[in-house]
């Protein structure tokens, strides 16, 4: 499994907000998201349906079974054409003004059995999750 984590400089009740706007919204989130589909919600789950550019520079369609809890959200695979796993994304209050943020992502490759490693792709997940934070009327 690989992590990334970064302290914001924002409420933890706001980055929890935006957290929960991403289970409809990734695009505004995770760099590469398209067509992102909502099949089915509630009050346990998620299940979202969504095309993603994967690092090789192709489109693979996914699907996710969405599971959250105030301040963590789980991101299980239901179908990926190549990876088998999750994404996990959890929120720390360090005060009252500043939140840890930290993404996890454990994939592994139904194929060869190799674990996701590159590192860049989950910082890049929580830099531009952070930038939404801070950009938006989220706040």
């Amino acid at each position: 499994m690989i992590s990334y984590s970064q302290i914001i400089n924002v409420p933890l009740d706001v980055v929890w907000k935006n957290f929960l706007y991403k289970i409809k919204h990734p695009e505004n989130f995770v760099p590469g998201v398209s067509n992102v589909l909502v099949k089915e919600q509630n009050a346990d789950y998620v299940i979202r349906e969504m095309d993603i550019v994967s690092p090789s520079g192709l489109t693979d369609r996914i699907i996710e079974k969405i599971t959250f809890s105030p301040n963590w959200v789980n991101f299980s695979i239901v179908h990926h054409p190549i990876y088998s796993g999750f994404v996990y994304n959890l929120a720390e209050k360090i005060s009252d003004n500043e939140t840890k943020v930290t993404f996890s992502i454990n994939w592994q490759n139904k194929v060869t059995g190799e674990f996701f490693s590159n590192d860049d792709v989950v910082k890049n997940a929580v830099l531009k999750t952070i930038e939404f934070i801070l950009t938006s009327h989220k706040l």
